[in-house]
């Protein structure tokens, strides 16, 4: 059985919502964008379903280990998508839609929009707004495999209505700002040609001068992942 750490969150001196918002994107994206060393052999093999269990329900400091989720065996896969439909799971359903973006099981795009769906419209709970943060960064990494996951994204982005739900004071015009930027981010993570020619789109569209500077960095990201997703196919067998 693979031991997965859990490690407790630091305390800071700073506090608020904004702050808390960042850092919880932060420990997101770390999976997608910036996999680490994980300290198993590469012949160890696929992750069984209670590894993947464990690896999902355990929490880190900047976000899962990339290199043991694509270790995610089918079988642990599929049944992300059973995890992902129990609401006794959803303090964990941030890292399960992550890591059924990375392992992509059958059906994974409708069960994310199955999830986006049954959220009430009304005040939810700090681990559902968690995962609804990280349901851009799900699609970024599903893209891979799903190009409908682009689309997603681009819905999510250029969606004129702001979310039903609220989170403390995130409600509105302030949570359709984050799901803006966070789309934006999502397709920018992916390194697909096809999201690049997205967020050019969404430059023309807009005259939000704070939307735009975002966008401009973002195409930076874009050139990163995709340069790196060049060297990986460069060396696979």
């Amino acid at each position: 059985m693979i031991e997965l750490p859990r490690a407790t969150a630091g305390r800071s001196g700073r506090s608020g919502t904004a702050l808390r918002v960042a850092s919880w994107v932060g420990c997101l994206a770390v999976c997608i964008a910036a996999p680490v060393t994980a300290q198993l052999q590469p012949d160890e093999g696929l992750l069984s379903v209670a590894e993947t269990e464990a690896l999902v329900r355990a929490r880190y400091y900047e976000g899962m280990p990339r290199d043991l989720v694509e270790r995610i065996g089918p079988e642990g896969c599929e049944g992300l998508l059973a995890l992902l439909g129990d609401p006794g799971e959803s303090r964990h359903h941030d890292q399960v839609l992550i890591a059924i973006g990375v392992c992509a099981p059958d059906g994974a795009l409708e069960a994310i929009d199955a999830w986006l769906a049954g959220l009430p419209q009304d005040e939810i709970d700090r681990p559902r707004f968690k995962a609804w943060l990280a349901v851009s960064h799900a699609l970024a990494a599903l893209a891979d495999r799903d190009l409908r996951a682009i689309d997603r994204l681009e819905e999510r982005m250029l969606s004129p209505e702001a979310p039903g739900f609220r989170h403390g004071r995130h409600a509105g015009a302030r949570l359709q700002r984050l799901q803006r930027d966070g789309a934006a981010t999502g397709l920018a993570e992916s390194g697909l040609p096809e999201a690049l020619g997205v967020l050019d789109r969404a430059q023309l569209l807009t005259s939000d001068g704070e939307f735009v500077a975002h966008l401009q960095t973002l195409r930076t990201l874009h050139r990163e992942r995709a340069a790196a997703r060049t060297l990986e196919g460069a060396v696979q067998p």
